[in-house]
C-alpha cells in the first residue's frame, strides 16, 4: 500500500505538476520529438513489473498515483496528448495522423465516458472507474500512438527513432547480461522466490522481453536485407547484438515471449527475398535449437519431463480439463458475467471463482490473464469488437502499404508489425491491458507503420516538387 503523503509533500507535488503542464505544452508544440523520445527512453529503460519480488517496490510508472487519479507519468502523457490535439486543431489542413484509427479512439473515449456516468450513478469511486485495472490503458495506448506519429514526421526524425530503439535495446541488453552473468539476475523472479526453483532469469517483465525482441528483429532485418549495405565490422556488431537479445529472451523463460519472438522471425522469413531464405532458415534453425534446449533444460523440465511439447503446454493440456488448467480463470470469469455479455461488468467489474485454484490472484479479481478476456469482462462484446476492429484496421493499413516502402521506412513498418506479432500471445494469455508500460509499447508498435508511410508520402511530395530529389 502506498504510504500517505504529508501536507508538505502534497503541496510540493501539486506545485510541481502545475509547473510541469506549461513546459509539456511548450515541448509538444515546438519539439514533440523530445517528448516522444523521452517517453521511449523511460519505457525502454525502466521495468514496471514487481511481481516475483520478495519486497514490494514502487516504480517510476506509479509515482504520484497516491495523490492523483493517475501517476505523474500518465498525467504528462495526457497533457501531451491534449497539447497534440490543440496543435492538430490549429492546423486542420495538415496530413491526418492515423485516419483508420480515429473512429476507434472516439468510440473508446465514448465508452469510458459511459462507464464514468454509470459507475458514478452506482456509487463507484471515480479513481476505481478510471483505474488501470479497467480499460483506461487503451486510451493511454492510443494517445501515445498519436504523439509518436506526430513527432516523427520526417526522414531524419524517423531514422533517429530507429537508432534510439536499437541503442536503447542494446544498452538494456548489456545491463541485463551483466546482472545475469555477474550477479543473481532479475530480482523479480517468481520461479525462485515463490516456486522454490533454482533458476535465475534475465528479465521477468514482458516489456523487457519485447525490447530485446524488437532489437533482435531490427538486427536480423539489417543482416538479411539486400538494401542494407554493411561492412564486415558492422555485421559482426549486429550479429553479436542479435545473439545477446535472443539470449535475453531465452534466459527470461517466458513462454509468451519465446512464442512472440518466434512469430517475429517467421514473419521476417516471409519478408526476405527468395535467395536469402535458405541461409536465414539454417541460421534460424540453429538458434532455435539452442534456445529450445536452454529453455527446456532450465525451465520446462520442472513442469513436465516427458517431452518438449508436453512441458510447453503442461498447464493447458486437454487431459487436465477446464477446472485444472490455466483456462479455469477465463471459465470462472465467463460464469460471472451474469447477463452482462453485451456491455460487460464495467471498468470496476470483478469475477468470482474457486479461490484455491485462483490463489495466484491473491484477493484481486478485477482482471484476468487474457487481454481479450479482460476487455470482455470490463466492456463486453461491444468493447471486444471495438478493440479487435482497431487491431484489424492496423493490420489492414500495414498490408496495404508494406510493398510500397523501402529503406528505413520499410524497416520501420516491418519492425512495428513484428512488434505487434510479439504482443499477440500476451494479448491471448497475459495481462497487457492493466499494464501502463506494456500498453504504451503496444502503442509504439501501432505507430511505426503510420510513421513509415507518412515519411514515404513526404518523400513522394518532395520528388514531385523537385525531380532531382532521390526517393529512398
Amino acid at each position: 500500500m502506498t504510504p500517505a503523503l504529508t501536507p508538505a509533500e502534497v503541496t510540493t507535488n501539486l506545485v510541481a505538476a502545475l509547473f510541469l503542464i506549461p513546459i509539456v505544452f511548450g515541448f509538444v508544440i515546438k519539439a514533440p520529438q523530445l517528448v516522444a523520445l523521452g517517453f521511449i527512453g523511460v519505457l525502454f529503460t525502466f521495468s514496471d513489473s514487481t511481481w516475483g519480488q520478495l519486497t514490494t517496490e514502487t516504480t517510476i510508472y506509479s509515482r504520484g498515483s497516491g495523490m492523483f487519479y493517475f501517476s505523474l507519468l500518465n498525467l504528462v502523457l495526457l497533457t501531451a496528448g491534449f497539447a497534440a490535439l490543440l496543435k492538430r486543431l490549429a492546423n486542420p489542413v495538415g496530413p491526418q495522423l492515423a485516419p483508420s484509427m480515429g473512429k476507434y479512439f472516439a468510440a473508446f473515449v465514448f465508452l469510458i465516458a459511459g462507464h464514468v456516468v454509470v459507475g458514478l450513478m452506482e456509487g463507484i469511486e471515480l479513481n476505481v472507474i478510471l483505474g488501470y485495472n479497467g480499460i483506461f490503458n487503451v486510451i493511454n495506448m492510443m494517445v501515445f500512438m498519436y504523439i509518436v506519429i506526430m513527432a516523427f514526421d520526417s526522414e531524419e526524425d524517423s531514422r533517429a527513432l530507429l537508432w534510439m530503439i536499437i541503442l536503447l535495446a542494446a544498452a538494456r541488453g548489456v545491463f541485463g547480461a551483466v546482472r545475469y552473468f555477474v550477479f543473481d539476475g532479475d530480482t523479480a523472479n517468481p520461479y525462485r522466490n515463490f516456486e522454490g526453483l533454482d533458476i535465475k532469469i534475465f528479465y521477468f517483465d514482458i516489456s523487457d522481453n519485447f525490447v530485446a525482441s524488437v532489437g533482435a528483429f531490427c538486427a536480423a532485418w539489417l543482416l538479411t536485407s539486400p538494401e542494407a549495405r554493411l561492412g564486415w565490422f558492422k555485421r559482426a556488431l549486429l550479429f553479436g547484438f542479435l545473439v545477446l537479445e535472443i539470449a535475453a529472451v531465452a534466459l527470461s523463460f517466458r513462454r509468451s515471449s519465446l512464442i512472440g519472438l518466434g512469430l517475429m522471425f517467421v514473419f521476417l522469413f516471409l519478408r526476405i527475398p527468395g535467395k536469402r531464405k535458405f541461409m536465414f532458415a539454417i541460421l534460424g534453425a540453429a538458434l532455435l535449437a539452442v534456445v529450445a534446449s536452454i529453455f527446456y533444460e532450465h525451465r520446462l523440465q520442472f513442469n513436465n519431463n516427458e517431452s518438449m511439447l508436453s512441458s510447453l503446454i503442461y498447464d493447458i493440456a486437454p487431459e487436465r480439463g477446464i477446472r485444472n488448467s490455466r483456462f479455469y480463470e477465463l471459465y470462472a470469469a465467463a460464469q460471472s458475467m451474469d447477463g452482462n455479455w453485451l456491455f460487460g461488468r464495467g471498468a470496476w467489474g470483478t469475477f468470482t471463482g474457486d479461490r484455491d485454484r485462483l490463489s495466484y490472484h491473491g484477493d484481486d479479481f478485477s482482471f484476468v490473464h487474457s487481454g481479450f478476456g479482460h476487455i470482455v469482462l470490463k466492456a463486453g462484446i461491444v468493447g471486444l469488437l471495438l478493440f479487435c476492429g482497431l487491431l484489424a484496421a492496423y493490420v489492414s493499413f500495414y498490408r496495404r502499404h508494406r510493398n510500397a516502402l523501402s529503406g528505413d521506412a520499410r524497416l520501420m513498418a516491418d519492425a512495428g508489425f513484428a512488434g505487434f506479432l510479439f504482443w499477440v500471445p500476451t494479448l491471448l494469455i497475459g495481462t497487457p491491458i492493466i499494464e501502463f508500460r506494456t500498453m504504451l509499447l503496444l502503442g509504439l508498435t501501432l505507430a511505426m507503420p503510420f510513421i513509415a508511410v507518412g515519411v514515404r508520402n513526404v518523400q513522394v511530395r518532395r520528388y514531385q516538387y523537385d525531380p532531382n530529389y532521390a526517393v529512398a
